[in-house]
């Protein structure tokens, strides 16, 4: 009796384990879609254009980062980064003047053409007046007595026109030597300013002007410096280049596209997988990719992005039986780093069951 207990158990237990054993190998085969290797697109040019230089790759090329493709003609470009260049140099001169303020020499020579030259000629100007206003007294004095005598007939009258003429040119000379006197004394004025302002240096305002204009002259110049750079068109990433239909002489405008380059090193693939196994896939999940140029081998992918609206046609699903026909996308991105997958192959996707 005990051993057909024993026999019992060792049946089921031997039955228990096969059963667990199927159940395992008759688990849900992994997720397998297709699609096609792309790779993203960089179109590169120049926002200053002119003619071409120089043409440094040919298409096909495996470029580097930042290799020199494509030169332009720079003569006008450099003649507009010197003239920046001479107004920055000349703003910053001048602010620093202004901030170390006049040199000795200078103030000297400042104070010397207010309180010498300029006083000098204010009293010649006053002298020459009151000698003018002296003639004009005395052309006065005599007109009066010309009048006087040509009433009594003792004077002709060609000698009374003559005393007036002379009446009045002195008054003219006096007219001319006040204003003289006045211009005289106006650049004094500014004389002792211009030496005051020397000896005390620039006033704050001036200062901040002075600063303003070297901060306008490097905006100017660092926008030259940015025009300059674009002389040159460069790869700014590893890629192949994939048209570039350029010679030596060709003018292009602004802002046009050079060259088409071809990330080779950063592929994706997008596939569809239906509405009804979505679920699982997941964002960051592996996948194995398979090509037929290389049999028997597998190229790794990880999910990098799951779009939020599926497609199908027709637009409208009524029954669960049509919901297979619906899709969403999903984007992965595909390990090249030796480069030997090449866009545009089409390719099988077996995404990695997640572990539970």
């Amino acid at each position: 009796m005990k051993k057909k207990i024993a026999i019992i158990a060792a049946v089921l237990v031997i039955g228990g384990i096969s059963t667990a054993f199927t159940l395992r190998r008759q688990g849900p085969d992994p997720l397998a879609v297709s699609g096609t290797l792309e790779a993203r697109n960089i179109s590169v040019g120049s926002k200053v254009g002119g003619r071409v230089s120089s043409v440094q790759v040919r298409e096909g090329d495996h470029v580097q980062p930042n290799q020199l493709l494509i030169t332009f003609d720079s003569a006008e470009l450099q003649g507009q980064r010197l003239q920046a260049q001479g107004r920055v140099e000349a703003a910053r001169a001048n602010l620093e003047k202004m901030l170390r303020g006049s040199r000795p020499e200078e103030i000297a020579e400042a104070v010397a053409a207010s309180h010498g030259f300029r006083e000098a000629e204010l009293a010649q100007a006053q002298a020459d007046l009151e000698r003018v206003r002296t003639e004009d007294a005395n052309a006065r004095r005599e007109l009066a007595r010309m009048e006087q005598l040509a009433a009594a007939r003792v004077v002709s009258q060609r000698e009374l026109d003559n005393a007036q003429d002379r009446a009045r040119a002195a008054q003219a000379q006096v007219n001319a030597s006040t204003q003289a006197v006045a211009a005289a004394e106006g650049r004094l004025m500014a004389a002792k300013a211009v030496a005051e302002k020397t000896q005390h240096g620039f006033r704050r305002e001036d200062v901040a002007a002075a600063r303003a204009e070297l901060t306008l002259a490097e905006g100017q110049l660092q926008e030259t410096e940015a025009r300059w750079a674009e002389r040159e068109v460069r790869a700014p990433a590893p890629a192949v280049v994939e048209t570039l239909d350029l010679r030596p002489g060709d003018l292009l405008p602004a802002n046009s596209p050079v060259a088409q380059l071809l990330e080779a090193d950063q592929l994706y693939l997008m596939v569809y997988v239906p509405e009804t196994q979505i679920g699982a896939v997941r964002v960051g999940q592996s996948a194995k990719i398979r090509v037929d140029t290389y049999p028997g081998q597998t190229f790794l992918a990880r999910v990098e992005q799951i779009r939020q609206q599926s497609e199908f046609l027709p637009r409208n699903v009524q029954t669960r039986e049509e919901r297979v026909h619906q899709m969403i996308g999903v984007r992965l991105r595909v390990e090249n780093s030796d480069n030997r997958l090449r866009a545009g192959v089409s390719a099988d996707v077996e995404f990695t069951p997640e572990a539970r």
